[in-house]
């Protein structure tokens, strides 16, 4: 304590210097220094160098549209398996790892970003607490003459900046802002949407997502209105029409390798705003990217009817012609009659085991998390009472060394005729300064193991969401090789091994889901009978006479007895845990690779590199140099991924990797790092959601039909007629 006293009274006195015009702007440097000092300790933060990047470069994206200047942005992961994150006045952002964990594609994440970016933009910070602790406070941070009392009194601003939370119109302010600055980072809105409805699904229900949702205003009334605002990309930002938005989100799709995602909006852009030539250019381009030729041509041509010189343009109608007629992404080997039946008959019974798997993880997963919320619904009335207990101590402690230590014998039987009790000997009042030592320490080590007992939960509801995602993702990654398979591809061997193996795997665990879930439930009883046991203890000290010592002796041994056995089962549901998320880990990244290897087969491979590079955060030809020597693109992506989390070459990797063996399982050790299966995730659902938009597009081409039975094709953007310049301007404005 004493150290981080110097480390805040340092970090003041440096700031103090600091102080110019713009004193507000100093202060809110202040409170946020002195807030991240303590954060820092309390919290570790994440060493997983793929983690990290993966939100910085995400955060860096909103941060450089920010309207605020004056204050830079910092993005830190912290090792929590909570799932929140928070800003502090300085501009710097934490995430907790379990937030990373929980999204399913980077626009929710940068949703989340966005809106933390949002609460520095608008200071929100300086304004609670210029509203919640006075306007003298922070008058007094930059009085030199008041330094002292003003550390003193920064070590509770700090404590209490993150319990305050901010008022309902700084959250709606701060929403605001994280519409706008994920639309002008050329993030998708709708990210917010699907954020908001995964935690309004949870809302009411304590769990890991119990921190976000105790500092954030309801998600039901902030999902209506992220619907309203997406459903009129024109209201986020003023300057911005509709077709225009829709333009800056295709790009970035495009960006992303996600082109068919960029072509709906481009389309939908060009059609609001025929002459927008931003909008007709991304969309032949992304055309030309899914080997659309035709399509292309068209929308090329489209671009130079409006702007007869546009480079771009030209030199894309240039590439068409000298490029030839595209090669398939796969080259299908037909499988002989015989070995097609029994590929069919295998996954037909592959897939019915998975089902069975999924309605066994269901029921599993139902029981635990009853469990796990009922056991974080106490932990915090558990963490309340210790709260208590340690205002108690504050108290006791100074009177203690007041009036039992120092005080004279004279004094003590004084003080004790005024309370109208006998007064204690000198024995007594030693014996129970003992026991409120102790009774202290015991104080401190259940706050610890209550701290701990959080942690685990968290692991435990992030080990059931991740084998919740293997079970569904294998599931339909079966389903998708089945009608591959009818195509003529090969369904590869090793896949197959990999399907068995990770059925029983998940299965096994499954089954175990009942036995976790009364571990916690055992675990709370013991936690919940030692802190009871230490709060009689303590009360009983408080009123010292006779055989009081005694009695609160007593119960404090009983509380150390209940505490020991709570450490135990703890230490034994984290091991599991641990042997738990190493087994889930091979299941999950498994699916993985079989997943991304089938939608490779679906995707030109130039697509292909791009959608992995951009999520990998690699180049296209590190991606290409590796894809040459793996299996798959699945493969491939593992490994590359494993290279960033670990800090290893690729080539290195590759060396080391035996494809024909049990590779997956030699590069999780014991545990796959975060950053690997959040990339993994992320990548994952961006190209099931790239193809998810395809189809949704084919079936609803297939019901609007012409008289004659032709399908329509996709309709050309309508040409207007011949106009002035005024009346082009006057379009473009709309």
């Amino acid at each position: 304590m004493r150290h981080l006293l110097w480390r805040v009274g340092l970090v003041v006195a440096s700031l103090l210097l600091l102080v110019g015009c713009d004193v507000e702007r100093e202060i809110e440097k202040l409170l946020g220094a002195v807030a991240q000092a303590f954060w820092e300790v309390g919290f570790e933060r994440s060493d997983d160098p793929l983690l990290t990047e993966l939100t910085q470069t995400a955060g860096q994206r909103i941060a450089e549209v920010s309207p605020r200047k004056d204050m830079p942005i910092r993005f830190r992961v912290l090792d929590v398996g909570d799932v929140n994150a928070f800003a502090l006045p300085n501009g710097r952002i934490y995430v907790f790892r379990g937030l990373l964990e929980t999204a399913d594609t980077e626009d929710e994440v940068a949703a989340v970003l966005a809106h933390e970016v949002g609460h520095v933009a608008g200071r929100h910070s300086l304004k609670q607490f210029r509203l919640s602790l006075g306007i003298g406070l922070l008058a007094d941070l930059l009085n030199l003459n008041k330094q002292g009392a003003t550390v003193q009194a920064l070590a509770g601003v700090a404590s209490t900046l993150y319990q305050l939370g901010y008022s309902r119109q700084h959250e709606r302010d701060a929403d605001t802002y994280a519409f706008r600055l994920a639309l002008l980072a050329s993030y998708d809105p709708q990210g917010s949407v699907a954020l908001f409805e995964k935690f309004a699904q949870r809302e009411g229900r304590p769990s890991r997502l119990l921190s976000y949702l105790s500092t954030h205003p309801p998600s039901t009334e902030r999902l209506e209105r992220a619907k309203r605002v997406t459903a009129d990309l024109g209201r986020i930002y003023p300057d911005l029409p509709a077709f225009a938005a829709r333009t800056l989100i295709a790009a970035g799709y495009a960006q992303r390798g996600l082109y068919r995602q960029a072509a709906r909006y481009y389309q939908a852009a060009a059609q609001e705003q025929p002459r927008h030539v931003p909008a007709l250019l991304g969309l032949a381009q992304a055309k030309e990217a899914l080997g659309e030729r035709a399509e292309a041509k068209e929308w090329y041509e489209r671009v130079l009817e409006i702007e007869p010189n546009n480079p771009e343009a030209q030199q894309g109608l240039l590439r068409l012609q000298q490029q030839s007629d595209p090669s398939p992404s796969i080259s299908p080997t037909p499988a002989p009659e015989q070995t097609l039946t029994i590929s069919l008959a295998w996954f037909a019974q592959a897939i019915a085991e998975f089902t069975q798997v999924q309605q066994r993880w269901q029921k599993g997963w139902q029981t635990t998390v009853t469990a796990t919320n009922a056991a974080v619904t106490q932990s915090q009335t558990l963490w309340s009472q210790l709260r208590l207990v340690s205002a108690q101590f504050g108290g006791s402690i100074k009177l203690g060394s007041l009036s039992f230590t120092y005080t004279p014998s004279r004094d003590r039987r004084q003080q004790s005729d005024r309370q109208g009790d006998k007064a204690l000997s000198w024995h007594e009042l030693r014996r129970l300064e003992e026991v409120r030592r102790r009774q202290e320490e015991l104080a401190d080590d259940c706050a610890r193991l209550l701290g701990q007992f959080h942690f685990a939960i968290a692991e435990l509801e992030s080990l059931l969401e991740d084998g919740r995602r293997a079970t569904a993702l294998w599931h339909r990654s079966l389903s998708e090789w089945q009608e591959l398979t009818r195509k003529g591809c090969l369904f590869p061997a090793a896949f197959a091994r990999a399907a068995d193996e990770s059925a029983r795997i998940l299965f096994r665990l499954a089954v175990s889901l009942e036995h976790d879930s009364e571990s916690v439930r055992d675990l709370e009883q013991q936690l919940s009978r030692a802190i009871a046991m230490l709060v009689d203890s303590v009360n009983l000290s408080q009123r010292p006479q006779g055989m009081t010592a005694w009695s609160a002796e007593s119960r404090l041994q009983w509380a150390q007895t209940a505490l020991q056995r709570a450490r135990a089962e703890l230490q034994t549901l984290m091991a599991q845990v641990k042997e738990k998320r190493r087994q889930v880990d091979k299941a999950l990244l498994s699916a993985y690779q079989t997943r991304l290897a089938a939608l490779e087969a679906k995707t030109p491979l130039p697509v292909a590199l791009k959608i992995v590079a951009y999520h990998l955060r690699l180049s296209e030809e590190q991606v290409r140099a590796v894809r040459e020597k793996a299996p798959d693109i699945g493969a491939t992506a593992l490994l590359l991924a494993f290279a960033k989390a670990r800090q290893k070459s690729p080539e290195q990797l590759l060396t080391a990797t035996n494809f024909q063996g049990d590779w997956i399982s030699e590069l999780i050790a014991n545990r796959a790092p975060s950053g690997v299966r959040v990339a993994l995730r992320w990548l994952t659902t961006a190209w099931e959601r790239e193809w998810d938009a395809e189809e949704t597009g084919q079936r609803n081409g297939e019901t609007e039909k012409r008289g004659d039975g032709e399908s329509l094709k996709p309709s050309p953007v309508p040409r207007p007629a011949p106009q002035s310049e005024e009346g082009s301007h006057a379009d473009a404005g709309q």
